[in-house]
């Protein structure tokens, strides 16, 4: 699917408090998600970059020792490796989100 409407998405549960949308290309992978308030990811880190854009609302997220709240038309970018995480203590979020797809296992 070439194109799409972000707000005509048909995002379908994906954890629990979340839902999304993903398209996957052939090296990289596109999801729009709608995170509930009061959700946490404590941290995590993987083998590839990931970089989003926030839609809908607000969130924290923390990438390395750096941490920051971001709104509306501000966004973020993880280095591959680098520990990060999120919350949405202050309410929901929607987020667009980009990643490398992982490498595949040998």
């Amino acid at each position: 699917m070439p194109y799409f409407d972000f707000d005509h998405l048909a995002l379908r549960d994906f954890r629990p408090g979340i839902k999304s949308v993903a398209h996957f290309g052939e090296q990289i992978i596109l999801a729009v998600m709608h995170i509930d308030g009061g959700k946490a990811d404590a941290g995590h880190a993987h083998p590839f970059e990931q970089c989003g854009l926030v839609l809908e609302g607000s969130f924290s997220m923390t990438i390395g020792e750096e941490s920051r709240t971001l709104g509306p038309g501000q966004g973020y970018f993880v280095p591959a490796g680098v520990l990060h995480g999120w919350s949405t203590e202050n309410g929901p979020v929607r987020i667009l989100d980009v990643s490398a797809k992982p490498p595949a296992a040998a």
